[in-house]
């Protein structure tokens, strides 16, 4: 069951997209409904979709509701001017990726976000490998002891080669 979004699922979603300085994304492609889930396909393959081929298609961006779930896919596709991100060593990315938590001393680089925000694991690349929760305010990230826990885990990419599914939003 493929269709548009309604009038107020397009203000949830903009108003996400807007939250994380990702608007422009709406202009690149088509957004488009598979019972929930927020799908991204292009123009021509829409047009394609709507005679009524059912197959699988697209990249899914999250799953709406009352508010719009973001899954670790859609995070890579709409994350790009996000401030909302932190940055993480080696030894922190193969702890993140195989689900733990972030210790300050695995942290390089920290955004702007507030305490028990979601926020955005990048790697050292810029890449970003999955979403957590911040403890505490950006500014006092690098403050805390090493050994302490600043950034709950999630969901991270690791996921997927343990086997969870994590196909849905969080």
């Amino acid at each position: 069951m493929l269709r548009e979004l309604k009038d107020r699922e397009k203000r949830i979603l903009k108003n996400a997209l807007k939250f994380f300085k990702s608007s422009d994304f709406l202009k690149e492609k088509k957004i488009v409904l598979k019972g929930r889930e927020v799908l991204a396909v292009s123009e021509e393959l829409y047009e394609f979709l709507k005679t009524g081929i059912d197959c699988i298609f697209g990249v899914k961006l999250g799953e709406i509701g009352k508010r719009f779930r973001m899954t670790i896919e859609g995070s890579f596709w709409l994350m790009k001017n996000e401030k909302k991100k932190i940055w993480v060593n080696e030894k922190g990315e193969m702890l993140f990726l195989y689900g733990r938590d972030l210790f300050t001393e695995s942290i390089i680089k920290v955004g702007e976000f507030e305490q028990n925000e979601v926020v955005f694991i990048c790697n050292r690349f810029g890449d970003i490998i999955g979403i957590g929760k911040a403890r505490f305010k950006a500014d006092q990230i690098l403050k805390q002891e090493n050994k302490k826990v600043v950034i709950e885990n999630l969901v991270d990419r690791g996921a997927y080669l343990r086997h969870e599914k994590i196909y849905d939003a969080f």
